[in-house]
């Protein structure tokens, strides 16, 4: 029985794919699909559709030499699939079967041709496959049924244009079948080939090419168009099994392998803290040579990945912000004109001396007249740096930020999303708080003696910028004076030019006798100055490398390092450890498809040596 239905599946297929090339690359196309492959990788193929009733069943009986169910009035109501391929001996299959899949789908609704709307559609099909291909390129359409229009008619007009490629234009062109009716469903194959060449001899439809009708050039049609798309879909399906199988890998390496008892669970999570710990060295090195910090194009996160290029632009940030908006009060010559910002406040300096006379008068303590309280400048300091303190707060938030992110893309990738949760939630995030409670701490020591201290360094700049801003001030009084006198500075003035000495020797001698709580206010404020000067640029190196660097960067390493492991409880090492269900199963899905995926690369490869294909690959 199987080696009668073989013989007279051999004899209607005889025109399709015969080759053993074409068997294997079917059979590796088949595997591919039987697996659910195809969910992610389009695999070559043609699929039959048309309207209810429009002859698909039949068409594929012809095709393949099994019968579909067919009846007047039957519709189809589910996918029946045929697989055909040559064997060694006749089964189902046969030595002489064609190497070929056939599905019967379900009819289709709607349609519209170049003249027509959807509303009124004559071809329901057409719009089906011109949503799957705009273009028309890899459409081979198929007109059924042509004994059933009246000659002569204007509907039969119609089709032959049609099958000319005059209305609804397909790159592959058209074709024409007629099929056996339900009134003659007992013709064998060879009457209803006869039949179907009668019908085309005498009708209009011999003005067609010979090769758009009829079952038997429909075959080699399908040939040519399956092989073609094997042709130039093949390296694209090869391209794409393979970054299958890297995917896989890649997310079987995160998921770990399976582990169910405490030495899996603990040897796994010895292994992500190893790997953990080499690339969170290596990120706070700024030693970029593992793939894991590769950049690519559109690319988002990869300078969150690197941390020390990161904590570095946030350092300089810091500093910027510090220089610029550091100082609770901008202090202007009185020469010079306010700057206009919203960032802090100002004062002209004539005003702020009086502030600052009173200040004294408040501390004054045992000095001699014409001095000062030193206290006087630790007050003055004080207020200057008081916005310090809020700038460095949102330094440190950066900062823990910053290193937050890192963890959170070094861990993900090392783990699932499910794993990942855990340790972010159960370790990380812990051990990161506590860190950044150290770092505030140790901020806070470096803050306090600014804030509550009287000032102290024994960095000779101090005396350097005070001399400088006194003599800078003392130069624009005296061009100021030679403006007033001479109408010009040292700079401008021409080397003969007579002035007024007197006036002039007046003016220099009321200079050098100031008001004594003029020049002791003034004083003041210029140590002042100087002080916030050399105390910002020690407080700036101080938190940055004694706070910063020490209390939270060089300790990240260890946040999840072996020794760490080592110590988890047994009940830190199964809540960490553990897989969940879904866990579970996509590692069963995984490694099923990565078989799969690799016994198909495999049998591409041995086509492609079997067949000498390189050149499509």
């Amino acid at each position: 029985m199987a080696g009668d239905l073989a013989e007279q599946i051999s004899q209607k297929t005889s025109g399709l794919i015969q080759s053993s090339n074409h068997r294997a690359l079917l059979d590796v196309v088949d595997s591919l699909r039987s697996h659910g492959v195809s969910h992610y990788v389009d695999l070559p193929q043609i699929i039959v559709c048309g309207s209810q009733s429009s002859g698909k069943s039949s068409t594929l009986e012809s095709l393949s030499g099994i019968a579909f169910p067919t009846a007047e009035g039957l519709c189809t109501r589910f996918v029946p699939e045929l697989i055909l391929r040559r064997g060694t001996k006749p089964e189902i299959r046969s030595p002489t079967a064609p190497n070929f899949t056939l599905v019967d789908l379900p009819g289709l609704f709607g349609a519209s041709d170049k003249n027509q709307s959807d509303d009124d559609a004559a071809l329901p099909v057409t719009k089906f496959a011109r949503d799957i291909d705009p273009m028309g390129v890899r459409t081979l359409g198929l007109i059924t049924k042509p004994d059933k229009i009246e000659r002569g008619s204007d509907s039969e007009k119609y089709y032959v244009e049609l099958a000319q490629n005059q209305n609804v234009k397909l790159n592959l062109g058209w074709h024409v079948l007629r099929n056996k009716g339900h009134t003659i469903m007992d013709d064998t194959a060879e009457e209803r080939d006869a039949r179907e060449a009668a019908f085309f001899e005498d009708s209009v439809w011999n003005t067609l090419d010979p090769s758009q009708l009829g079952v038997n050039t429909l075959r080699t049609r399908l040939r040519k168009i399956l092989w073609k798309q094997i042709q130039q879909g093949l390296p694209g399906v090869k391209s794409d099994v393979q970054s299958g199988i890297t995917d896989c890998n890649q997310k079987l390496t995160q998921l770990g392998k399976a582990r169910s008892t405490r030495k899996e669970k603990h040897t796994y999570l010895q292994r992500i803290s190893s790997r953990l710990s080499v690339l969170v060295r290596a990120a706070i090195d700024g030693v970029y040579s593992d793939l894991f910090f590769e950049s690519h194009p559109g690319q988002q996160d990869a300078f969150e990945r690197r941390l020390r290029a990161n904590v570095q632009k946030i350092l300089a940030d810091y500093a910027e912000k510090m220089r610029v908006d550091g100082h609770a009060l901008e202090i202007v010559e009185d020469y010079g004109d306010p700057i206009c910002t919203n960032r802090f406040k100002y004062a002209m300096r004539k005003e702020y001396l009086k502030e600052v006379k009173i200040l004294m008068v408040e501390c004054r303590g045992r000095e001699l007249p014409g001095t000062f309280n030193p206290l006087v400048v630790g007050d003055l300091f004080s207020r200057q740096c008081k916005p310090w303190e809020f700038i460095t707060q949102n330094l440190v938030e950066r900062i823990h930020e910053a290193a937050l992110n890192t963890f959170s893309k070094v861990v993900s990738e090392l783990c699932d999303q499910n794993t990942k949760s855990r340790y972010m939630k159960g370790l990380v995030r812990p051990s990161l708080h506590c860190l950044r409670q150290d770092l505030k701490d140790k901020v806070d020591e470096f803050l306090k003696p600014h804030l509550t201290v009287h000032p102290i360094t024994y960095n000779d700049w101090l005396v350097r910028i005070v001399q400088e801003v006194q003599e800078e001030r003392h130069n624009r009084n005296f061009d100021l004076l030679s403006r007033q006198l001479c109408a010009a500075t040292v700079e401008t003035a021409p080397e003969s030019e007579p002035v007024n000495l007197k006036h002039l020797l007046e003016g220099l001698r009321a200079g050098t006798k100031p008001d004594v709580e003029e020049y002791s206010s003034s004083l003041a404020v210029d140590v002042a100055a100087a002080y916030y000067e050399v105390a910002l640029k020690k407080f700036i190196d101080d938190v940055s490398v004694n706070a910063i660097e020490t209390c939270l960067i060089q300790r990240l390493p260890d946040v999840f390092s072996p020794d760490v492991v080592w110590d988890l409880s047994d009940e830190q090492v199964e809540q960490l450890g553990s897989e969940d269900d879904g866990t579970v199963k996509e590692r069963e899905d995984l490694v099923k498809k990565l078989r799969t995926l690799e016994k198909g690369l495999m049998d591409l490869d041995a086509f492609t040596a079997r067949s000498g294909a390189q050149d499509i690959f």
